[in-house]
């Protein structure tokens, strides 16, 4: 029995789970943690191109993020997917530039420049500070990610949701996107807000849409904001397109960017979709499940173990004396150790702290110790761009695990959108040149510098890139890279390194709470856990900040299987505008109410 059936077997035997998959028609699937959700989605778009879908019609599967989009791809190949026209299985700003901006922006008359000129992320940082400097608007009173929630929830549509007033940001928005047109730039919120207004207000771009994707399906629902929910109802009220959305707003934790779970809500309580809900959690125990309903101060969720049936977890609540650096020392020095002694794989241990400097800081204490540790979703990996490169290196060293044809495909897409349609003879030199180049590089294989300076200057990566209408956002990516691989963390990489660069083999996982989503360990030991610092302080009295801080512990504590370790400190020193300040802690009100319900049985150290 291939991977295929076998799967679609297991899921008969989940009554909730075989209602999403044999669903005929419009459908909201609200899946808790561990649930089987990228399972039963990767077998609707099977089933849908093998059964129900005839080509050349496709289907567009949307997700968050470029990681997300990999795994559903890496996921349809093992269930024997073949890759086909007109099937996009790709992230929302993909999705908004390649099948609705370029094939239809220049029929019409609007304010977007064309061909797409990008922004900068650095660029677009400055514009923003240069604006609230000239309205002496102080960056405390109005950060970017204030202005950007802002421009992403006021889009108008059919969606009741109703979004948050805030004076400051509509006023620098409104100057914002002035600058952006002056400089015939645009960014991706410009770019998905032009592409939903064309959906909504242009019937021959839903003509064209519908024709091509009867179906769209969407990922993690609750992460995508507003405009891509008024372009699901809009698509939903006004074409024959079929919607299969799957999501949990108990895990929308991106409200700074305009995600919030009322829009996955929304459509969840739509009387002319089919709602199914997954409550069976296939990864953790039962006690892990409950205490997770406990983060989100909640007893309604009804989930359920569908494994590990009667086994016991274990909390354990952990005090230091004084700053995070003891967090991560007894991280190092006890918890791993220890876990090393039970035979706990190393890959089986995930870390989570709050931020980006947290984790530099404990890498650098894990190196110290020589413990082999890798970040999860590391920046880098957002980039499609090095992403393929970490494939073509794959390639180079073992050319059965990576086909040819992918890495060939990515590279001869970048040269059309560059150039144009290639004919078949063009397609063939180039693919040859390719693969020759390829084999001459592995002589730098020693040194990953070296190898990619080979690369980028005979494919003139970076000019590709920067004139590439669906990538240039990414050269600020391939500029960070190459310091990072000259003067950085990739200093000493070979190509054998950076091709298992982001896959845990027998090594810790790091990971911050935002991105520990998707991830899954038997132990997971989350840092950090004062008052103050996680809820932060300001959301304490505010209450949708409250609920979202609580879905990121509830996220937390859902990553683990079975083993869940708490650390805080007695003392934090922080930057404050009289310098450095030395603050007595209490525990998190989080850390507080779990050991409360667990005090019987807690393992408390």
């Amino acid at each position: 029995m291939d991977l295929y059936a076998q799967k679609l077997e297991d899921i008969k035997n989940d009554v909730d789970q075989y209602a999403a998959f044999k669903s005929n028609i419009s459908t909201v699937v609200k899946a808790g943690p561990g649930s089987g959700k990228t399972t039963v989605l990767t077998l609707k778009i099977m089933d849908l191109l093998g059964n129900k879908i005839k080509a050349p019609r496709g289907l567009a599967c949307i997700t968050y993020s470029n990681e997300a989009a990999k795994e559903f791809t890496e996921r349809l190949k093992s269930f024997g997917y073949q890759k086909r026209p007109n099937v996009v299985l790709d992230t929302i700003h993909s999705f908004c530039i390649a099948e609705v901006i370029i094939p239809f922006a220049h029929l019409y008359d609007i304010d977007i420049s064309l061909p797409l000129n990008i922004i900068s992320k650095t660029d677009r940082t400055k514009l923003f500070n240069d604006i609230i400097d000239e309205l002496g608007i102080g960056k405390s009173t109005l950060k970017i990610e204030a202005m950007d929630k802002y421009r992403n929830q006021v889009i108008s549509g059919d969606s009741l949701v109703e979004h948050e007033p805030n004076d400051f940001a509509n006023r620098v928005a409104h100057i914002f996107e002035g600058r952006l047109r002056a400089m015939n730039k645009v960014d991706f919120i410009e770019i998905i807000k032009w592409a939903t207004k064309f959906i909504q207000e242009k019937e021959y771009v839903r003509k064209c849409l519908e024709a091509k994707f009867p179906w769209i399906l969407i990922d993690e629902y609750q992460d995508l904001g507003k405009p891509l929910h008024e372009m699901v109802l809009t698509l939903f009220h006004k074409t024959n397109i079929k919607i299969f959305a799957v999501g949990d707003p108990d895990q929308s934790i991106y409200g700074f960017q305009g995600a919030i779970p009322d829009y996955l809500l929304e459509l969840y309580d739509n009387p002319n979709i089919m709602s199914v809900d997954l409550k069976t959690n296939y990864r953790s125990n039962q006690e892990i499940i409950d205490a997770a309903s406990i983060a989100l101060n909640l007893d309604d969720r009804e989930y359920k173990a569908g494994t590990r049936i009667g086994e016991k977890a274990e909390f354990h609540f952990i005090t230091c004396e004084s700053e995070m650096n003891e967090q991560y020392e007894y991280v190092v020095n006890t918890i791993i150790p220890d876990c090393i002694a039970n035979n706990i794989p190393l890959e089986e241990i995930c870390v989570l702290v709050g931020t980006g400097n947290q984790i530099k800081s404990l890498s650098a204490v894990m190196g110290e110790a020589n413990i082999p540790h890798y970040v999860a979703k590391h920046e880098l990996l957002k980039s499609k761009i090095i992403v393929w490169l970490k494939e073509c290196a794959t390639w180079i060293l073992d050319n059965s695990s990576v086909p040819f044809t992918d890495i060939s495909d990515f590279w001869l897409n970048l040269l059309s959108n560059h150039q144009g349609t290639l004919t078949d003879e063009d397609r063939l030199f180039e693919r040859k040149y390719f693969f020759s180049l390829l084999k001459e590089s592995i002589k730098y294989q020693d040194n990953l510098h070296l190898w990619f300076i080979y690369l980028s200057e005979n494919l003139k990566l970076g000019y590709m890139v920067a004139n590439s209408q669906k990538h240039q956002n990414e050269i600020e990516y391939i500029l960070s890279f190459q310091e990072q691989i000259k003067n950085g963390e990739f200093q000493e990489f070979d190509l054998r390194r950076f091709a298992r660069f982001g896959k845990s083999e027998n090594q810790v996982t790091i990971s911050t709470r935002h991105s520990s989503k998707g991830l899954e360990f038997e132990i997971v030991i989350i840092l950090g856990m004062e008052e103050g610092n996680f809820p932060f302080y300001s959301t304490v009295d505010k209450p949708k900040e409250l609920n979202e801080q609580r879905r990121i512990f509830f996220v937390s504590i859902t990553r683990a299987k079975r083993v869940c370790y708490l650390l805080r400190s007695e003392r934090i020193t922080s930057q404050t505008k009289y310098g450095l300040r030395t603050f007595s802690k209490n525990p998190s009100m989080f850390w507080r109410e779990l050991y409360e319900t667990q005090r019987s049985k807690v393992q408390y150290d």
